[in-house]
């Protein structure tokens, strides 16, 4: 942001100028030779209505430039400057004061305008700026023709006749140079926002400066018939500022029409160009007039365009600071899944060997199926996040096919019956639909009827009941609803039922607990399926009703596949590599106890160690180790042998499943592992591997 009062830092670029470190005094020394330099160049070529009066006055650009960029501190380098401009060019000590005085004033008082209102030296950063600027360059040059030709005219060194010609053309002499040379000046003082061209850019450079020299040399060069007969084609220069201001920063394009304004001075002064009337001083008013005009219009553009491009970089600057927020909670959350699933997997490997031991008493079978029932429940709240994560990032992968609904549902009853049961729930099915067969995600497809028929039962009072019914509204189309008698919903709830974490007032979520994840998945999973999922309720505590509705398809035909005798298991010997001690020790001793022969390591050198030893038909590895990953073991096993290889791990994002794949392993199993799964991946696998 500009600085708006004098000696306060300039940010510019991800750098901070200060003006107070270039020294006063010799700032203002060098100043004010350039002043005095600027102007008496001016004033010996360009003056003709009066010896004090030039239609062209860089050094008003130059001290309105000099006070933005240096800072107020230098203004007495104006006053010296012009008073030994104009006391050796005309007039006494009395006028040069006068004029010296009103040339000071006019480059304080614009520079305060575009310090206040304006933005300092960033002025040319926004379109609003520049016509802001323009303004105050208009306003406040208003001051030294009026201060100078006063005091000439009190000294009698101009007539009172021709006050208003002398100070018309005074006037627009600071007001032109305030438009094409402060620009110039300020833009390049400071460090540009972007230092290098790369080499396309630098050759459009090249071709624009030749094209704008070749253009302006043809308008007012008087090489050729068009510029030599004062035809007005001066409009044929404008298209190549534009396509400066267009393609590049206000700073190429303050610098291409300061190039345009020399060589159309020069022409005009040499009778050439669209320019010429009857005296010079009337020909430099128009030239003025005509580059002025030019100069508001292409930087009003280059800053627009600068504008667009800062805004554009500062949203893909926070799109790649979102980005790498999303990877960083990605990241979390597949650690997080792996560190909650990996205690769980010992758990159910001694659920499934406390189970398999037999003879328990029904209290101790019933607090065995608690057990698991949590543990289960556990792992589903860490599917549901991670199955979010995957939906809001439509990474979520879905493999269709033909689903009889009916059968779908009847599985899903029969694994939640037990839940039901303990607490008297009365479970009825009413499928009458005859056409309920649809296209979908097998295990996403449950989930839906999963999520719906446990959303029921956790809101359903003791002894109520549930009904799931099926019906066709519509020709190709099945509606499956879920009924219970449960709390009901609310009226202000209903309309943000389905988003995430929603569960209603806290006194429901501190009673019935979860995530509030369930209905938002199924929501989203139904439309990922093409169909619908809405709630309806009469409110509280008059129960609620889930339909899901989809397209049906016609019913696949009845395959019959012979079966072949299964091949009889025979003991693998299985290296089983895994670094959380419990989980490595509880598998272990359920392979043991299915006749296999195991041997356990806890790291990938171990393994490999293992494995030049002795020689294995199986490998189930973990994947995150501690000295390396269980795809680089899988990696180096299969590079000395044909073992295949099944992945056990916490991490089960898409990307996850697909590394251990590449690597290698024929299966992936997401922790925490059901020793039922780990069995049927094992079979398929060494189906495959004795083919």
């Amino acid at each position: 942001m500009a600085s708006r009062v004098t000696g306060r830092p300039i940010r510019t670029g991800g750098r901070v100028m200060n003006p107070r470190k270039i020294p006063t005094l010799p700032a203002i020394g060098a100043l004010a030779l350039i002043y005095f330099v600027a102007g008496k160049l001016a004033l010996t070529y360009w003056a003709s209505v009066n010896a004090s009066a030039s239609p062209i006055w860089p050094p008003a650009g130059i001290a309105l430039a000099a006070l933005l960029v240096l800072g107020y501190r230098v203004w007495p380098a104006i006053f010296v400057g012009a008073f030994f401009v104009n006391f050796w060019t005309a007039g006494n000590i009395l006028t040069s004061i006068g004029i010296a005085s009103g040339n000071t004033l006019e480059a304080l008082c614009g520079a305060w305008l575009v310090n206040t209102f304006a933005g300092g030296a960033r002025v040319f950063d926004r379109p609003q700026g520049v016509f802001k600027f323009a303004l105050a360059a208009i306003v406040s040059t208003t001051v030294s023709p009026t201060f100078g030709i006063s005091s000439l005219a009190l000294g009698g060194f101009a007539p009172w006749s021709d006050y208003g010609p002398i100070w018309l053309t005074w006037w627009l002499g600071d007001a032109s140079g305030d438009l094409i040379i402060a620009p110039l000046l300020v833009l390049w003082s400071f460090p540009a926002s972007q230092r290098n061209w790369n080499r396309a850019q630098a050759i459009e450079v090249t071709i624009l400066l030749l094209l704008l020299v070749a253009l302006a040399e043809t308008v007012f060069g008087g090489w050729f018939p068009i510029s030599a007969r004062n035809y007005p084609v001066s409009f044929i220069c404008g298209p190549i500022v534009i396509w400066t201001a267009f393609r590049f920063t206000p700073r190429e394009t303050a610098t291409g029409i300061f190039i345009l304004s020399a060589i159309a001075i020069w022409g005009t002064l040499h009778g050439f160009g669209p320019f010429i009337l009857q005296t010079k001083n009337q020909s430099l008013l128009m030239l003025q007039s005509w580059t002025a005009a030019l100069t508001i219009t292409a930087m009003a553009i280059a800053a627009a365009i600068a504008e667009r491009n800062r805004a554009h970089a500062a949203v893909e600057q926070q799109k790649d600071a979102v980005e790498a927020a999303n990877r960083t909670k990605d990241n979390f959350l597949a650690m997080l899944s792996h560190e909650l699933r990996t205690p769980l997997t010992p758990v159910m490997a001694a659920l499934d060997t406390l189970d398999a031991d037999g003879g328990r008493s029904p209290e101790s079978k019933n607090s065995l199926s608690m057990i698991r029932r949590n543990v289960e429940l556990e792992s589903q709240l860490i599917d549901d996040l991670l199955d979010l994560t995957r939906i809001t990032k439509d990474k979520l992968q879905l493999r269709f096919g033909p689903l009889d609904a009916h059968e779908v549902i009847n599985n899903v009853v029969e694994i939640c019956r037990p839940e039901a049961q303990a607490r008297n729930l009365k479970l009825q099915l009413n499928l009458r639909a005859g056409a309920h067969h649809v296209s979908g995600d097998a295990a996403k497809y449950q989930q839906i009827v999963w999520n719906l028929l446990k959303n029921a039962i956790k809101f359903t009072a003791d002894n109520g009941e549930i009904t799931i019914s099926s019906s066709n509204p519509e020709t190709q189309l099945l509606a499956i609803a879920v009924h219970d008698t449960g709390i009901g919903i609310d009226p202000e709830i209903m309309n943000r039922i389905f988003d995430p974490f929603e569960q209603g007032e806290r006194a429901f979520q501190r009673r019935y607990g979860g995530l509030g994840l369930g209905l938002a998945i199924s929501k989203s999973l139904a439309q990922a399926h093409g169909g619908t999922l809405i709630a309806r309720s009469e409110g509280c505590d008059r129960g609620s009703t889930f339909i899901l509705t989809m397209k049906t398809v016609p019913q696949p035909p009845r395959i019959v596949k012979l079966t072949s005798p299964m091949p009889e298991s025979r003991p693998l010997r299985i290296l089983l590599v895994d670094d959380h001690q419990d989980t490595c020790v509880a598998l272990e001793r359920l392979l043991v106890r299915r006749g296999h022969l195991v041997a356990a390591a806890h790291n990938v050198r171990s393994a490999m160690e293992a494995a030049a030893r002795n020689s294995f038909d199986l490998l189930i590895s973990d994947i995150a180790l501690p000295d390396g990953t269980g795809t680089e073991l899988m990696t180096y096993l299969r590079a000395i042998s044909r073992i295949p290889g099944i992945a056990i791990s916490g991490f089960g994002m898409n990307g996850d499943v697909e590394k251990s794949l590449e690597a290698g392993f024929a299966e992936h199993l997401v922790k925490p592992v059901k020793m039922e799964n780990l069995e049927a991946a094992i079979d398929r696998v060494m189906a495959v591997a004795s083919v």
